[in-house]
């Protein structure tokens, strides 16, 4: 059984490496199956598909359902906090050169580039998330109405609510995600008090660090009250926190420029570790160093304390069929929040034909050459500077 040290410096490479998002999960089960003989095959899958059920940065999760199985509370935290931190400390320098150097106009001329390049990787997200809910019309029907909601200025957690309820309520018996249409497996049993204390307790610390951080900074506290919402609410990873985030801080409390919350998307494209680092990029704005940190702790620990919480019960939460049918809700209506942010983004970074060529280019290289995002980036890079 590796030590507690052992576990945070595993991660922490795998962390510095960690460019593609999903991609960094074989390269995991490499470390931790084949070389390290830490966990079986079949753990690891199960460790896998857990996570894939819950909302937040799939790849961190897993990092912890693998410190937790190993070293248990304390794994949990080396993990995933090793997993992080380089993605953070690159965002960091990434957000001082931004903000610092951002006006100089070399730097204007790389950013219109690299934001119709931005349009091209939300266009791939979106290609690749709608294929989860093009199989049926009751799918395709949910994500069209929360398209409509959304566009009329409707709560976003209103329309993820009345998505999930629709789907458990149609979907039973019209699209059931099993092989036996109506049944209703039971979910998780009556679980022992040492969980319960431990969710009390977890509760109880999320309240008590938002408390604090409204009493010592109202807007940390209102900066850590959206990315705590954000990380316990985005089924499908980092790609669809996009347009949650966007919600938020651009359109409501508008404390970044669409065109700064199209760059700091494309910085955390091309920063290693999850793309949910975006959080840092936002609070680095905000209040610097410690925004920066409010932003990343508050954003991935909701998941983190999930894993924790719920890997010792995992067949019951895999066994839940009605909790598939929520989450198949609240993909479709993210599908239909992408749409709209696709549009709003599009008006701000597709300005004229040079930035719509750009925008095209990329799109083909990414969704049907499949060339690897840091090649388009580079070369998006390139033109920006040649075209502008």
């Amino acid at each position: 059984m590796p030590t507690v040290k052992e576990i945070f410096l595993s991660f922490l490479h795998l962390g510095t490496t960690a460019f593609g998002g999903l991609a960094m999960v074989e390269p995991i089960r490499r470390r931790v199956v084949d070389q390290k003989k830490w966990l079986s095959q079949k753990e690891f899958l199960d460790g896998l598909a857990l996570c894939q059920m819950l909302p937040g940065a799939t790849v961190v999760q897993l990092a912890t359902y693998v410190g937790r199985r190993l070293q248990g509370f304390r794994g949990a935290l080396a993990a995933a906090g090793a997993f992080i931190l380089p993605g953070f400390i690159l965002m960091l320098g990434l957000s001082f050169l931004y903000f610092k150097y951002g006006n100089l106009p070399w730097a204007k001329a790389v950013s219109q580039g690299l934001g119709a390049a931005v349009i091209a990787l939300l266009l791939q997200t979106f290609w690749q998330l709608s294929k989860a809910i093009r199989r049926h019309w009751l799918d395709l029907a949910i994500a069209f109405l929360a398209l409509l909601a959304l566009g009329a200025r409707v709560n976003y957690l209103l329309v993820f609510l009345a998505a999930a309820l629709s789907r458990v309520f149609f979907g039973i018996k019209l699209d059931p995600l099993n092989n036996h249409p109506g049944e209703i497996a039971p979910g998780p049993q009556t679980l022992p008090r040492s969980i319960l204390a431990q969710t009390f307790l977890s509760l109880i610390g999320l309240a008590a660090l938002l408390t604090g951080l409204f009493h010592l900074d109202r807007v940390l506290g209102q900066m850590a009250l959206i990315f705590i919402k954000i990380g316990s609410i985005s089924f499908g990873g980092g790609y669809v926190m996009i347009p949650i985030l966007q919600w938020d801080v651009v359109d409501h409390l508008k404390w970044l420029t669409l065109r700064q919350f199209l760059d700091g998307i494309l910085l955390s494209y091309v920063t290693p570790g999850p793309l949910l680092i975006l959080a840092a990029f936002v609070g680095f704005w905000l209040k610097g160093l410690p925004g920066a940190l409010v932003g990343t702790i508050s954003v991935f620990l909701p998941p983190i304390l999930m894993i924790i919480l719920l890997s010792p019960f995992y067949q019951s939460v895999k066994e839940a069929k009605w909790m598939r049918q929520v989450i198949q809700g609240i993909l479709a209506a993210l599908i239909g929040f992408l749409v709209l942010v696709l549009v709003q983004m599009g008006r701000a970074a597709i300005t004229d034909v040079k930035t719509l060529s750009i925008m095209l280019a990329s799109a083909a290289a990414l969704i049907i050459l499949e060339i690897n995002l840091l090649w388009v980036i580079a070369a998006a890079a390139v033109c920006s500077l040649v075209i502008f």
